[in-house]
């Protein structure tokens, strides 16, 4: 068997969970080494999502029932069960083709860092922060949605807290200072990392990708919309699906 063939076949079965649990692992293995293997998997996953999403599922089931009719007709005739059948795999296929490739033009044509910026932002909900009496300041201010108060107080801090500079971040993202939210957000990711710390450190890594997109730096956004989908322990890991890093990727092809 062609080799190309052999390992789009255990692709398919990969993702219709059909490998027992030693092809599973094998295969996981040869995609972490093999980037081309990987990106036939996003190929198909991404198809997958799109024939899902789109219903081109009814559209294939449609051809299917008129096939089924047809060998029906010539039941006893193998020459025209043979002579249909490819006909019909060419016309399932040229229909997915065509519509995924107006699919896509659409969705170049279309996606931007606000609608993508928009589709995942929501409001942080403030959690209940102790500390000094500046630090309930700020919570006061923010829960109050007095932003403006927010970045006022945080500027006459001479060590704020990480909690601190979040609520500051969460400001200047309200008032559409994309900049200096992403600065702030990036502070403490980077104070998490170098203190092996873990102070809203999930929350700062999904509004900086956030900022990121909105600031339409996507290419930054995407590693760490990556590491949302690819670590099941992360906060905002159900907030992330391959449809939303597709188009993440295609936002980052199209700058």
């Amino acid at each position: 068997m062609d080799n190309n063939l052999h390992n789009s076949e255990k692709l398919v079965r990969y993702i219709d969970d059909e490998l027992n649990e030693a092809e599973l692992k094998a295969l996981r293995r040869e995609l972490e080494t093999n980037s081309s293997l990987q990106q036939e998997l996003n190929n198909l996953l991404i198809t997958k999502d799109v024939i899902k999403n789109y219903g081109i599922v009814q559209k294939v089931n449609g051809i299917h029932k008129t096939m089924m009719l047809d060998l029906a007709t010539d039941i006893y005739s193998t020459k025209a069960v043979i002579r249909k059948f490819p006909k019909m795999i060419i016309s399932i296929a040229a229909s997915i083709i065509i519509i995924m490739g107006l699919f896509g033009l659409y969705q170049y044509l279309t996606i931007s860092p606000n609608n993508l910026y928009q589709e995942k932002y929501t409001p942080y909900q403030l959690a209940v922060m102790r500390g000094t009496t500046a630090e309930s300041t700020i919570t006061s201010a923010y829960s109050e949605k007095r932003y403006d108060s927010v970045i006022a107080l945080y500027n006459q801090m001479k060590e704020p807290t990480m909690n601190e500079q979040f609520l500051t971040a969460q400001s200047y993202l309200n008032k559409a200072d994309y900049s200096n939210a992403i600065t702030l957000f990036t502070t403490i990711v980077e104070k998490n990392n170098s203190a092996h710390l873990s102070v809203l450190e999930d929350e700062a890594e999904y509004y900086l990708a956030l900022g990121y997109v909105k600031n339409n730096e996507a290419a930054k956004a995407l590693p760490l919309f990556e590491k949302m989908y690819n670590d099941k322990n992360h906060v905002y890991h159900n907030k992330i699906d391959r449809w939303y890093l597709a188009k993440i990727q295609l936002l980052v092809r199209k700058n």
